[in-house]
């Protein structure tokens, strides 16, 4: 066999194998896919950059190669995580961590503008996309502004049961964006390797009348989400565009 044989081959091999395995699922390694193709692991190796390239596949250091799951790309602009995934065409999913009442401390108090000590929702659950997880998302709310919420109220858009409970409508937010080390039980949680680094979004949603809502912590993990931020430049007028 030619050597543009067997790389058509092992391509069309590859492409079998691929459409077999679930997104995020390892390969086999090298020896045993060329064994297995019945071609050398120059030619092997080809295939697997092509493949790479075209994004379908990424190798991570000391670990092996992988099925890449489809990026998430998301716009820096005031979207709810359901609504996000299901206009990608993907089938958004919630599972709830924990769902309590508890006191809000000095700094969160600030930031929800109540009393140290004030009763607030406190909840973390796992977004999910095509039931991949893609982010660990942890809420308060001021049970002030929304006392009868449930656990039910969030398997799906927490926007769209402040609306239909209260009336809020979520208008604006202040947002930061970190690199974060999750820990170990977050990691677990998001089934993410120490390789991969996360995402660390903070906002602060405000209501219609711009009175603060909520506070959240969204981790994302990188190799599944991608934001996206729009920036453009003020032109100032010069001394002489003004006089004209």
């Amino acid at each position: 066999m030619n050597a543009d044989k067997a790389a058509i081959r092992a391509k069309e091999q590859l492409f079998s194998l691929l459409s077999q395995l679930p997104q995020g699922a390892r390969l086999p390694g090298e020896r045993t896919l060329s064994e297995e193709f019945g071609v050398c692991r120059v030619t092997l190796r080809r295939a697997l950059e092509d493949f790479i390239l075209d994004g379908r596949l990424e190798r991570r250091a000391r670990s092996g190669t992988y099925i890449k799951r489809p990026m998430i790309s998301s716009e820096m602009r005031l979207k709810s995580f359901t609504e996000e995934i299901k206009s990608r065409g993907q089938e958004p999913s919630s599972s709830l961590i924990s769902f309590k009442k508890t006191k809000a401390s000095i700094s969160v108090a600030k930031l929800l503008g109540i009393n140290q000590g004030e009763e607030i929702f406190f909840v973390t659950r796992l977004r999910l996309a095509d039931h991949i997880p893609v982010a660990l998302e942890t809420l308060r709310i001021s049970c002030s502004s929304i006392p009868n919420l449930t656990p039910e109220d969030f398997k799906g858009s927490i926007y769209d049961v402040l609306f239909e409970k209260s009336g809020i409508r979520i208008m604006s937010a202040r947002a930061g964006i970190t690199a974060h080390n999750p820990s170990e039980r977050d990691r677990d949680l998001l089934k993410t390797s120490l390789e991969t680094p996360c995402l660390l979004i903070k906002m602060l949603d405000f209501d219609q009348f711009g009175e603060p809502i909520m506070t959240a912590e969204c981790l994302y993990r990188s190799d599944s989400f991608d934001l996206q931020i729009e920036v453009s430049a003020t032109i100032k007028e010069s001394r002489s565009q003004k006089v004209s």
